[in-house]
Formats: C-alpha cells, sequence, structure tokens
C-alpha cells in the first residue's frame, strides 16, 4: 500500500522507499494498534462497550503497545476518566500509552492533574525493538489551538536527543498538509529535522487523511467510536516500513482489515531530498516575490500566503505554482489584499512520487504608522489579559512568570520579576496589591511596587478565574473561582464564605454590592448573597441536557457585567442574556456566541463581539442592534481597548490583526498584523500612544504610531 503526499490541497500518491543498501535496520517483530477519539460519556455507555469489544480483539493479536492520540473523554472529568479506564481488557492496561486531545484540555477544571492520576505525564516517550515513541502534548489549558511553545520544543528535543533510530510519533491534532491546528508547526518541522521522524499518528478530525511530507507519513484517523475501529501497524520483516491498516469491529460479524498506509523507516524519508538548497522571499505593498533552489529537482513547486485567519482547522489553501529556470523556482503572490505587518508565506515542493517538502518563510508588508516599536520575551504564553497600574501594567504566563513593566512611548523598562505557578488567566487590582489567580491552587497578593508576596491564599484546587475586586458594604472582597467553587476572600487573603458552582466556571464574576453573579459548569447562571454566600436563585441559561453539553453550551468562561439598569449580562455560545438581579429573569436576549471576548459599556451603547469576530453595538435596556461590523475574522478573549475620549476601540483579532473601530460610526480599518502568534490577552493602552500586545508565543509587543 502506499504513502499519501498532499499537494495543494489534493491528495496524491506517494511510493515507499526502500532502505538502502547495507542500512542497519532492526528486524525484531514489531506491531502495534493505534486509537484516537473515544469520546468516554457516563451518559453515552454504548461507546465504552463498543471500545471494550474492540480492544479486546486488538489484544488478541498480541500487541507490544497501544497508543491513543487523545480526546479519550468528551470534557476530562474523573467519572469519564473511570468509565474509559474500565473499558479496558484486564491484561491491556499497561501497555497502553496515552497523549491528552482538547477534550482533556478545554475544559478541564483541574489544569490536568486528573488526567496525570490516570495517564502520567502528558509528553511521553519510550523505544521497543528499535522504534523510538514519543507522545507529544501542545495542547493548551482552556484553549482551541495547540501551541508546542518553548517548552514542548525542550520535550521534543530531549525525547530525540542521542537516539539515531527511526521514530514514531503520535498526537492528538494532525500537522502539515492542510492542516492549521498547531500554531507554531512550521517549528515544529524545523525541530524535528534530521532526526529520523518516520511516522505521525494524530487524530481529531473525525476521518482519515495520509500526507507524506518533510521525510515522514502521518496518518489521521476516523475516530475509533464511529465504525468503532483500530489501526493496526506492523513493521515489515527486512525492518525497512510499517504497514497500517484500519480494523473494523462491527457489533456482528467478523472483524474487517482495510489497507491505509506504508511508512517507510530509511535514513531518507518521504520528500526529504525535496528540502531547498535557500528560499528567500521579496516584497512590495502589492507582491510577495518567491524564489527557491533546489538539489533535487520537484516535479512541482507551490506557494501561498500563510492562512493567518485560519483558527484551529483545516484549509486547502489558494497555492501558487512557481516557474522554473534551471534549479531555480520563482514566482508572485498577490499582496494588495492583506495588512501591512507580520506574515508568512508557504514553500511546497512535490516530487514525482507525490510526497512533499514544507518550508515556511516570514515576510514584512511595511506599514505607513503603525508599527511594533519594542517586544520583551517572557517565559510560557501570556494567556490573560494584561493589567493596567498607575505606572505601566503588569503581565502573567503560563510559565508561571509575574513581571511589572514600565512603557515608555517606543521603549519598555521592567521594573520587578516574580515567579508563581502557572497562570492562565488576567490579575487584578486591589489598590497597591496585584492579585494574581495561579493553577498551584493559590492566589498571590504581590506588592506592586516591589512584586514581594503580601500574602497567598490556597484554594484547594488550580485558581483558573480572573479575580474581581469589589466593595461589600465599604470593605475589599476578592471574588475569585477555583475547583468549581466560588470564594469571597477579604484584603488579607482570609476566606470568608464559598459556593457551589456545579464545575468549571473560569471568567469572572460580577457584583453589585448585595449580589454575587457567576456562571458555572451546568448551564446556569447563579446569584449568591455578598454577605453569607448563600444562593438566592439559579436559572438555566442552555436548552442542552447532558453533563458535557451543559458545561460547554454554559456560561462556563464568561465575563460577567452589571448593565446601567442593574441588571446581570451573562453570555454562552448562544446568546448574550440580561438578567434581572433579584430573580434572574430574562429581560432580554441576543443571538450569538458573546461568552469569549469581554464586552464594554461606552458612551454609544454596549460593545459585544462574538467568537466569528462581529462587533455589535448594542442599546443595553434592550437589547436592539445598532450597528454591526465585522473587522476580525476570530476572536477568542482578547477585548477592546478603548481610547482615552472614549470614541475608538482597538481591537486585536485572535489571529494577530488589529483593527481600529470608529464607535459612533461603526466602521473599521485594518491597521497592523501584528504578529504570526495567537492572542488571547486583552491589551492595554498607555497614555493613548502606546498598545501594549501579549501573544502565545509569550511576547509582549508594544504598538505605536496609532
Amino acid at each position: 500500500m502506499t504513502g499519501l503526499g498532499l499537494a495543494g490541497g489534493a491528495i496524491l500518491p506517494a511510493t515507499a522507499e526502500a532502505a538502502p543498501s547495507g542500512e542497519h535496520l532492526d528486524t525484531t517483530s514489531l506491531r502495534f494498534a493505534v486509537i484516537t477519539d473515544t469520546h468516554a460519556d457516563v451518559v453515552l455507555p454504548d461507546r465504552s462497550k463498543d471500545l471494550h469489544r474492540m480492544l479486546t480483539v486488538a489484544q488478541g493479536l498480541n500487541p507490544d503497545f497501544v497508543l491513543h492520540c487523545g480526546d479519550i473523554t468528551d470534557y476530562g472529568v474523573d467519572d469519564e476518566f473511570a468509565l474509559y479506564r474500565s473499558s479496558i481488557p484486564a491484561g491491556l492496561w499497561d501497555r497502553m500509552r496515552h497523549v491528552p486531545g482538547n477534550h482533556e484540555s478545554r475544559w478541564t477544571p483541574d489544569a490536568f492533574e486528573t488526567y496525570r492520576r490516570y495517564f502520567g505525564p502528558e509528553w511521553s516517550s519510550f523505544e521497543q525493538h528499535g522504534l523510538r515513541v514519543v507522545g507529544l502534548a501542545p495542547m493548551q489549558l482552556l484553549q482551541e489551538p495547540g501551541l508546542f511553545g518553548a517548552d514542548g520544543f525542550d520535550h521534543v528535543s530531549r525525547a530525540l536527543r542521542g537516539h539515531d533510530v527511526p521514530t514514531a510519533m503520535f498526537l492528538h491534532y494532525p500537522l502539515g498538509a492542510d492542516n492549521y491546528y498547531v500554531n507554531d508547526t512550521e517549528d515544529f518541522l524545523d525541530r524535528i529535522a534530521g532526526h529520523r521522524v518516520r511516522a505521525i499518528f494524530a487524530g481529531h478530525i473525525h476521518r482519515q487523511q495520509v500526507a507524506a511530507f518533510n521525510g515522514l507519513t502521518q496518518v489521521a484517523m476516523r475516530n475509533t467510536y464511529a465504525v468503532p475501529s483500530f489501526y493496526w501497524v506492523e513493521r515489515t520483516a527486512d525492518g525497512s516500513r510499517l504497514d497500517v491498516t484500519e480494523v473494523a469491529v462491527p457489533v456482528t460479524g467478523s472483524p474487517t482489515s482495510t489497507p491505509v498506509a506504508t511508512i517507510p523507516l530509511g535514513r531518507t524519508g518521504p520528500g526529504e531530498a525535496l528540502e531547498p538548497k535557500h528560499a528567500t522571499v521579496h516584497t512590495t505593498q502589492q507582491s510577495i516575490t518567491v524564489s527557491a533552489a533546489f538539489k533535487t529537482a520537484p516535479a512541482q513547486v507551490l506557494a501561498q500566503v500563510y492562512p493567518q485567519n485560519v483558527f484551529s482547522g483545516s484549509n486547502a489553501g489558494t497555492w501558487v505554482p512557481l516557474a522554473r529556470n534551471g534549479n531555480t523556482w520563482r514566482g508572485d503572490l498577490n499582496a494588495t489584499a492583506l495588512p501591512p505587518g507580520e506574515h508568512r508565506v508557504q514553500l511546497r515542493a512535490i516530487g514525482n512520487d507525490g510526497a512533499a517538502f514544507d518550508r515556511t518563510l516570514q515576510a514584512k508588508l511595511r506599514a505607513n504608522s503603525a508599527t511594533v516599536s519594542w517586544t520583551a520575551k517572557l517565559d510560557g504564553a501570556i494567556q490573560g489579559a494584561l493589567l493596567p497600574t498607575s505606572t505601566g501594567f503588569v503581565a502573567a504566563t503560563t510559565g508561571g512568570q509575574v513581571q511589572a513593566f514600565s512603557a515608555h512611548g517606543r521603549s519598555v523598562t521592567r521594573r520587578w520579576r516574580r515567579s508563581v505557578g502557572a497562570v492562565h488567566r488576567a490579575p487584578a487590582l486591589m489598590d497597591r496589591t496585584v492579585l494574581v489567580p495561579s493553577a498551584d491552587h493559590k492566589v498571590y497578593a504581590l506588592d506592586a511596587s516591589t512584586g514581594s508576596t503580601t500574602w497567598s491564599t490556597n484554594l484547594n484546587a488550580p485558581v483558573l478565574s480572573t479575580p474581581l475586586m469589589t466593595k461589600i458594604d465599604g470593605r475589599h472582597r476578592i471574588l475569585v473561582a477555583a475547583g468549581g467553587r466560588l470564594y469571597c476572600l477579604d484584603s488579607r487573603g482570609r476566606i470568608l464564605w464559598s459556593g457551589d458552582l456545579h464545575g468549571l466556571f473560569a471568567g469572572r464574576v460580577a457584583c453589585d454590592g448585595e449580589r454575587v453573579f457567576a456562571g458555572g459548569g451546568d448551564g446556569r447562571a447563579r446569584a449568591f448573597d455578598a454577605r453569607t454566600g448563600a444562593e438566592l436563585w439559579a436559572v438555566s441559561i442552555t436548552t442542552r441536557t447532558t453533563p458535557y453539553q451543559l458545561l460547554i453550551y454554559g456560561a462556563w468562561n464568561d465575563e460577567l457585567d452589571l448593565l446601567p439598569d442593574g441588571s446581570v449580562l451573562v453570555a454562552t455560545v448562544s446568546a448574550a442574556l440580561a438578567l434581572d438581579p433579584v430573580t434572574g429573569a430574562v429581560r432580554w436576549q441576543k443571538a450569538g456566541s458573546y461568552i469569549y471576548t469581554p464586552s464594554r459599556l461606552t458612551a454609544y451603547g454596549l460593545l459585544l463581539i462574538d467568537e466569528q469576530g462581529n462587533v455589535v453595538m448594542t442599546d443595553p435596556a434592550t437589547g436592539a442592534t445598532r450597528w454591526t461590523i465585522r473587522p476580525v475574522l476570530r476572536a477568542f478573549e482578547s477585548g477592546p481597548a478603548l481610547s482615552r475620549d472614549g470614541k475608538t476601540a482597538w481591537l486585536v483579532g485572535t489571529t494577530g490583526l488589529l483593527t481600529r473601530i470608529d464607535l459612533a460610526t461603526g466602521t473599521a480599518e485594518s491597521v497592523l498584523q501584528v504578529s504570526k502568534a495567537n492572542t488571547f490577552s486583552t491589551p492595554t493602552l498607555i497614555a493613548d500612544r502606546t498598545l501594549v500586545i501579549g501573544f502565545q508565543d509569550g511576547v509582549l509587543r508594544g504598538v505605536t504610531g496609532l
């Protein structure tokens, strides 16, 4: 059976290369199974019964090991993990190896703690019979897309260092080809170059796709519970390749096997010889000229502007064939519709066998005014909003760094630095104290001038929400969620009361001085007595019924707000709702996925932004639309920054495009493609002159010339 290469969105056959004469390859018998996307769910027990029956068949084939490519469960909670564990046939568990999927990272309230209890570390590696096997986990807690980041690449390098044997990797998201689920895939391909990575097994897309590129063959698999089926992999007797088949296990009748792919294990993998000797780009405001030369002549060379606005998805692309002149290939890409700033160009060389070599090049389109004047690198991703202070701003990262900065036009000064546990949500300010929520179970109170710890409080679960500093009866109170509970702390960090949120809440509560309002994990919004924590009301804000659906279609990630008439604004992926603060009754609702990006009250009305990048100016009293535009294509959690006069909103889309919005007229202008990295962090505007934006690559970027 042949492998498959991907060219310009079309699947082409790729022949397997034989191992070079004289090369030593391990010929020990090696066989293993691969499964993915089992989605264990306590309300869908047939999935687990099918899984047990299917794995019993796989066990009968005596695999050396079984790989699971993630989405083990529907939403990563203990009872689902326990159900999955009970589905594994006796005697097979010790041969199982797992990596998490987005369903283990997107909605987990405990930052992988339960996952690790069942399966061990997210990243793993082992060697068996001359095959190196590496489990990859480029997952982002509370987010959809994948990202390796510096820490992930360190895991990759350690797993490969000193192992000159064929390597197979397994992870949840498919890489390369037409897949754009992992934001730094091109850096991953650079990192593994020369390390004999020959196979990648992946899931997520719930369909089968085989692609051969950059020396490896990737098999993205059907979701296991669909047929159900598993993938069976055997190394040939001469050790030169892996043969992959899909084994369907119907409820009745015998299992059937279908050939899927052949994966060569030789020292040179498919497409590897097509690596360009050199490749360059030259930009003007109208075009990007791409040029590449090769030692081994490809059959075809294509290029395209990287589809930056594809958010955790697949895209066939708009590939342009380059023209050949000797060993050099050259062509122009249209740049007239691109904003100024940072861009990428994808180069794809395709051989006669259909295998490809992909390389990503950097391109910059000159800006007339707005530009990135300074950058500052932090460890980890900047996932929560930046915190404005009287002297500048504070940024916190998933690497556990908290840093305070002062910005001065075209420069920035670091004032202090602290290390805590991973921070996934924004810090808050209480007078001269910075309140930091951490996945190490603590809320830290840091002196805003020095960064020294004033106090810390252990809430016995990862703190994955943004604290709200408010006053109740004239006294400072801190309201924050952790581990499915809402906590009220005093200004010294003492717990005054807690309330049950019935599951994950990763947003921010609202408080009117009498009541505290929150979302939760069971599809309801709730009000608590601000003084005692007693529950006052709970109202359903979704029509879904199963635990998994109640969570993801509820207000689990919303930053609740108070409207001028006292209504509570709460949002889900289906609608924004204004609720009566006393009863929870719906006063108005507006269809749209407004749960992720924070709303803003302006002099012109209530600014709502949905996940598709639609910006809607709304009457806060009635929910009526005043105007609507779509300045960015995706918007998740990075809220608008308002100018000092309140007339302009600066919005950075998730994929890094900065836009200027006139709030009076509802018109927008693309200003700058600030970065190739994603952002989920609300920026801060310093003195109306510098917009500071934090990105998932851990880089702060200061944009001036606004």
